[in-house]
């Protein structure tokens, strides 16, 4: 039921914002960890809606629960962020919190609890879905909100899944670059980076870190 209604609703996504093509470097044998420029949520959008691999997105926990959306959406965006006087912004934050936690189940995200203990639970969940053979898909971004084309500062902490990743498969777990073209209608994909045994995972998460932000500069000078 949820992947029939997710491909009606990715139906209506592709008819709004247009055919887009794919483009990749390499093929990736089996599941990987795929990371785009959040772009205020146009990145993941276009990324589900035309990237040619089924993926679960990773997103804020907040948005995975009716009441605590409800609260980002009253508390902090509709009442600081857009300055709406509180008695609209309650009236606007109930259904729009309630068609989040739809979209969320529809999409099947996995609940990203930053800052947090249960953050386990992100890396316990995201682990078995590749395991299981799904890929996911991640926007490290900073800052979130941020509309430009290029990717900025990024977080760094969804490279542990390589620990967990390993344990359960005895392989090494591939990361590869998305960005999305508006100018030619393209959704490409770079070269995947992994991890290696050379190295302590410190020093190697630094290094797959830089290869990564690598491969997103490279994807973005073929837009330039």
């Amino acid at each position: 039921m949820r992947n029939f209604i997710f491909k009606i609703f990715r139906f209506f996504v592709r008819c709004y914002i247009g055919r887009y093509s794919v483009k990749s470097k390499n093929e990736i044998e089996g599941p990987a960890v795929y990371v785009v420029h959040h772009q205020n949520l146009s990145g993941p959008t276009f990324s589900l809606a035309w990237f040619n691999v089924p993926m679960r997105l990773w997103v804020l926990s907040v948005f995975c629960n009716w009441r605590t959306c409800f609260s980002q959406y009253y508390d902090y965006t509709f009442t600081k962020r857009f300055g709406m006087p509180k008695f609209i912004a309650a009236i606007v934050a109930f259904p729009v919190s309630l068609a989040a936690q739809i979209l969320m189940w529809v999409i099947h995200a996995i609940p990203v609890y930053r800052g947090s203990r249960n953050i386990i639970k992100t890396f316990r969940e995201t682990t078995q879905t590749l395991v299981n053979g799904q890929s996911v898909l991640i926007c490290p971004d900073v800052d979130y909100k941020d509309k430009g084309q290029y990717m900025g500062e990024m977080y760094d902490g969804f490279l542990d899944l390589e620990r967990y990743y390993v344990k359960e498969t005895g392989k090494h777990l591939a990361f590869a670059p998305l960005y999305i073209s508006r100018s030619s209608h393209t959704v490409l994909q770079g070269d995947a980076v992994y991890f290696g045994n050379d190295k302590k995972f410190k020093e190697e998460k630094k290094d797959v870190f830089k290869r990564l932000k690598q491969e997103l500069l490279q994807l973005e000078g073929q837009d330039a």
